[in-house]
Parts: structure tokens; C-alpha cells; sequence
């Protein structure tokens, strides 16, 4: 149990740490209201915000559970970083072309 609560704990800080582009979304769509209902609009998108991220962090939190869950998430991640890979080669590939065409 406090090993489960350390988890969630340490899901809720990182995401609360990498909470950034909300703010600046939540900045954004405010500044197209009156200059009235600014504060407001900031305050509930912030608490939604929050809301939203503390259900989230509890529903991962609960997902973590099943292997089946982890391995299905490395293996994503497995096949992110290979298509991550494949696009810097690409890159890399094309801009040697380009050097050698000049």
C-alpha cells in the first residue's frame, strides 16, 4: 500500500512539474475573452486541469496492476523509438544528399 501511494505520488508531482502547456493553453484561449472574465476562465481551466490529471495519475496508477498493461506499454515504447530512430536516419540520409548534390 505505501509502495502504491509513493507511485502515485511520484505520477502526480511529475505531472502537476510538466503542467506548463496547459497554463499556456489555458492562457491562450483566455486572452481572446473580455479582460472581465479572464480570471475565471484561468481558474476553472486550471482546477479542470488538476481534476482531469489526479484521475488520470489514479487511473494509471490502477492500470499498473496488469503486466499485461506493462508489456503492452514497453512494447510501444519499443516501437516509438524505433520510428524515432528510422526519422533521425531519414534526416541524417537527406542532408548528406543535399551536401553532396551542392
Amino acid at each position: 500500500m505505501l509502495e502504491e501511494t509513493l507511485i502515485l505520488t511520484q505520477i502526480i508531482f511529475i505531472d502537476i512539474i510538466l503542467a506548463a502547456d496547459n497554463a499556456i493553453i489555458i492562457g491562450l484561449i483566455a486572452a481572446n475573452f473580455v479582460p472581465k472574465n479572464r480570471r475565471q476562465i484561468i481558474l476553472w481551466g486550471v482546477a479542470g486541469a488538476l481534476v482531469f490529471k489526479i484521475i488520470f495519475a489514479l487511473f494509471a496508477t490502477y492500470l499498473f496492476k496488469f503486466y499485461f498493461i506493462k508489456i503492452l506499454g514497453g512494447l510501444l515504447l519499443i516501437w516509438i523509438v524505433n520510428d524515432l530512430r528510422k526519422d533521425l536516419f531519414e534526416i541524417k540520409k537527406s542532408k548528406i544528399t543535399k551536401k553532396k548534390i551542392k
